[in-house]
């Protein structure tokens, strides 16, 4: 089927005159005609009573009316879908994130994107930093918010800094470090020490056993829970002690102590994205350098 045959029937029809629908498309009246007489040819019905004087549509022509500009609505309606997905003004956001790290910033940096670009669909999946590498990987994320990725994938991922954790000694309540006003590494040698499982987050396993090894000590590293949360419920029903960034004060931390350490120990949080995003993802690019800043949306967690 021939669109403008669909368009010259559709004005026809409209202006219920062959003669001032050659008009409004610019065009001669003999090729209004033969457009008509092809459609009535192809469907093999008669569209239009006419004579001289009187352009009219048949019941079937009236019919076939309705979905002609049902079908043009349908395609334009398409055209601008398919243009708004091009810019990046129409689809799905996929966003990775770690839940500790990003709770206190992210619900109102989506909620101001929205308002930005309502016609984006934004997809939020809690993921440790190796699962985040993994989707990128996969494809299955454009944007992603965690601790620092291996290196290996400078060539995949980008990456923007946005802020530095302070690292925190955590024990429960009636443990014997947590009167403490801040905590050598030192303190921790007498006690097994639960760390967040490398595997999930490399950066922040090593930052923490690299600031022993430079005070030559040697932890007794005693469990690598794969969740923080149940890291923080491991702490608070043991003696165990744990070193964790602060942003995990975010969670469920009842009967858990956090106490500064005495040296500058930091994890940093950053934003990561492929080196060839999607367009929603150059959208939301776009709108983190020009509307908001993240750094200043990301601040550190301080001592308190």
């Amino acid at each position: 089927m021939n669109f403008k045959h669909l368009k010259t029937f559709i004005e026809v029809a409209n202006c219920k005159s062959f003669s001032v629908a050659a008009t409004r498309l610019h065009t001669v009246q003999s090729a209004i005609s033969r457009h008509i007489n092809a459609l009535e040819e192809e469907l093999g019905i008669s569209l239009f009573e006419r004579n001289t004087r009187h352009v009219a549509l048949t019941a079937s022509g009236e019919v076939y009316f309705a979905h002609a500009k049902a079908i043009l609505n349908h395609c334009e309606q398409a055209k601008n879908d398919a243009q708004l997905v091009a810019q990046g003004k129409l689809g799905v956001l996929r966003i990775g994130y770690l839940s500790s790290a990003c709770a206190h910033f992210l619900p109102s940096v989506l909620r101001r994107f929205n308002e930005f670009v309502p016609n984006i669909d934004v997809k939020i999946f809690e993921m440790t930093a190796a699962q985040q590498l993994h989707a990128f990987v996969e494809g299955s994320i454009d944007i992603g918010f965690s601790r620092p990725i291996d290196y290996g994938y400078d060539g995949l991922i980008r990456h923007k800094h946005l802020s530095n954790d302070p690292i925190y000694l955590v024990v429960n309540d009636s443990h014997p470090l947590a009167q403490k006003n801040t905590a050598r590494l030192t303190d921790l040698t007498p006690y097994s020490l639960t760390l967040f499982a490398r595997d999930q987050a490399s950066s922040l396993f090593d930052t923490i056993i690299s600031a022993f090894h430079q005070h030559e000590i040697r932890p007794k590293v005693h469990s690598e829970p794969i969740s923080m949360q149940a890291l923080l419920t491991q702490v608070a029903s043991s003696q165990t002690v744990a070193l964790v960034p602060g942003c995990v004060r975010n969670l469920q931390t009842k009967q858990c102590c956090f106490i500064p350490l005495d040296i500058p120990l930091f994890t940093p949080l950053e934003m990561h994205w492929t080196a060839s995003p999607s367009a929603t993802a150059k959208t939301w690019l776009h709108w983190c350098e020009q509307d908001i800043n993240l750094e200043k949306e990301t601040p550190s967690h301080s001592p308190s």
